[in-house]
């Protein structure tokens, strides 16, 4: 027994002069993931998803306190319940929204408390037409309820909610009160929450649009190659590789066609036609790419013109025109370029 005590203390000693040195014990809480707090385990998050907004800037849930303003007219949470769902039932929907909402705030540990949230949240789509407040509702339901409700039914509902939000945005004399990236925000939680989803790759396709909307072309092609390699056997991949196309182009155009972006937006271009021959705006796409061979092909032009200048050598001027022709064989340059090549090895 002393030497069990004995070996006890000594890992004791070397753990304090070994290991605990080196610990952080300061260290940043590791970043939220969806579903977190209570639902923070369930086996449906993640947050693996480029082109997304950080999970860190996201907009949470604050956690309900009891407020001077609602307070439960009955003794438990059960009579609270069935109080609510009474004036519900009557049409006293702000008494039934506020008793919900108080029982809640008073027992949020109760068994009818996720009973009640969801409630609520019924009585803002349902009664009220108020998607917004109805798509926050199931928010807190899953961040703080994941167990005590059907999980990826309530992600599903939330994905109705979203697409209602979006068609039937709240305005005021013609200005939206509902902003494009709350929109976007509300399909990367649902993605999020549910990555397994049927509606998973047009709630993506989605994304990347609103993406767009924001002048965004950046994410929206990190959200678009995201769906096709996650999703790659379904209609919307194929659509993803068109629209990445599209938005790849409009970044080349927009940038002024940086030479290295358009090398690497032909080279996916090419691998989009290749992958999809028979993609029905291939046409467009092979348009697009021969836009980019012609642009490049006149800046090698010109760089090896500058080669073959009377300041350079020889072999510079040779070299520079045979990279040319290597890289653009079909250009209408290059009988031009063949017999110039002719010509500097001749002298």
């Amino acid at each position: 027994m002393r030497l069990r005590w004995l070996h006890a203390g000594a890992l004791f000693v070397l753990f304090n002069f070994l290991v605990l040195p080196f610990l952080d014990l300061n260290a940043a809480p590791a970043k939220r993931v969806a579903g977190s707090g209570v639902g923070s385990n369930s086996p449906y998050a993640t947050d693996a998803y480029p082109g997304f907004d950080d999970l860190d800037t996201l907009p949470k849930p604050e956690k309900k306190d009891t407020s001077w303003f609602l307070h439960v007219s009955r003794d438990t949470p059960a009579e609270q319940l069935a109080y609510a769902r009474q004036m519900e039932d009557e049409g006293s929907l702000r008494a039934a929204r506020r008793g919900y909402d108080a029982l809640v705030r008073e027992w949020p540990a109760s068994p009818e408390a996720p009973k009640a949230q969801l409630a609520l949240a019924m009585i803002w789509a349902r009664k009220y037409k108020d998607y917004d407040e109805a798509f926050e509702a199931i928010e807190y339901l899953l961040d703080f309820y994941p167990r005590d409700c059907d999980y990826l039914e309530m992600v599903g509902y939330q994905y109705q909610l979203a697409n209602l939000i979006v068609k039937e945005k709240k305005t005021f004399l013609g200005m939206s009160f509902t902003s494009t990236r709350i929109c976007r925000q509300h399909y990367e939680s649902i993605v999020r929450r549910a990555p397994g989803a049927s509606y998973v790759p047009e709630a993506m396709l989605k994304i990347a649009d609103l993406r767009e909307q924001e002048d965004q072309y950046e994410e929206a092609v990190q959200v678009y190659a995201t769906l096709a390699s996650k999703f790659p056997l379904t209609p919307e991949a194929q659509l993803a590789t068109y629209l990445e196309a599209k938005a790849r182009m409009w970044l080349c155009r927009r940038l002024a066609y940086n030479i290295p972006r358009c090398k690497d937006t032909a080279g996916y271009l090419a691998m989009a036609l290749k992958r999809f021959p028979d993609l029905e705006q291939a046409g467009e796409i092979r348009e697009w790419r021969a836009e980019l061979m012609n642009y490049m092909s006149e800046d090698a032009y010109k760089t090896a013109k500058f080669y073959d200048s009377r300041q350079r050598t020889r072999h510079a001027a040779l070299s520079s025109w045979e990279r040319y022709l290597k890289e653009y064989p079909d250009s209408a340059h290059a009988a031009e370029v063949r017999a110039r090549i002719e010509e500097l090895r001749g002298e």
